[in-house]
């Protein structure tokens, strides 16, 4: 069985998921302006381009590299161009008030590696994220003993975790053929709704819905070292997250 068939079986593992009538694909394009700037991120989304670009979750970064020549986001002011970088498949981009960030939101799932992607004014990643409607919730023994069954899931999984409130998330969606079926067992026995809402969705293979597309309502600010981007759920319920560069 190959290696997409056998993706899409593991995602359909996930409750409550809503049919697609075919693979994502297609030329894709957004649009954002503030004053004079202005941020444009197209996108040919072939899934099996990707595959080939990233054919794990360890190669992850190489969708921001010249490899990647199916999806890119550009900052311009006016004519000048301030950034040019190859990217995920986004599907709402956003400029901040002081024209410092732009952010980038995606509701494609197929074989997109980051759902959010933010980028400081001259081009460099601030930070990304991979966003799926439910993960596994972990204690601190449970993480540990999930590294020492599984070190090789672990180690490929480090930078899925996210800590709210002092409880350890661990985002394993789409990972099923690349930490085996063990691994995956035990993940899924501690399923539960991401932590940032419980009101995110996902279709079989192509979108994770876990933004509202009509009115995100976008807001970025930063504090003593610390970034908090803010949004809105798809059902508008606020959101905040936390992070560090």
């Amino acid at each position: 069985m190959n290696r997409s068939i056998i993706t899409m079986m593991s995602i359909c593992l996930t409750q409550g998921a809503i049919a697609d009538s075919g693979p994502y694909s297609g030329h894709h394009e957004v649009l954002a302006t503030n004053g004079s700037l202005t941020v444009r991120h197209t996108h040919d989304w072939n899934w099996q381009k990707v595959d080939v670009l990233i054919p794990d979750s360890s190669h992850n970064e190489k969708i921001f590299t010249s490899a990647n020549d199916f999806a890119s986001t550009e900052f311009r002011d006016g004519s000048k161009v301030l950034f040019k970088s190859p990217s995920p498949a986004l599907t709402h981009v956003w400029i901040s008030p002081d024209g410092q960030f732009v952010v980038g939101l995606s509701d494609v799932m197929l074989r997109n590696p980051y759902q959010l992607v933010i980028w400081r004014k001259d081009g460099s990643l601030l930070h990304r994220e991979h966003i799926s409607a439910e993960v596994a919730k972990l204690t601190l023994e449970q993480r540990k003993d999930f590294a020492l069954k599984f070190p090789d899931a672990e180690k490929l999984l480090t930078s899925r975790y996210l800590s709210q409130r002092g409880v350890l998330y661990l985002d394993f969606s789409g990972v099923y053929n690349e930490i085996g079926k063990a691994a995956w067992k035990f993940l899924d026995s501690h399923r539960s709704p991401h932590p940032y809402s419980d009101d995110f969705t996902e279709s079989v293979t192509n979108s994770v819905y876990w933004f509202d597309p009509k009115k995100p309502d976008i807001g970025l600010t930063q504090k003593e070292g610390e970034f908090t981007l803010t949004l809105r759920s798809p059902m508008g319920k606020p959101m905040m997250i936390n992070f560090k560069p």
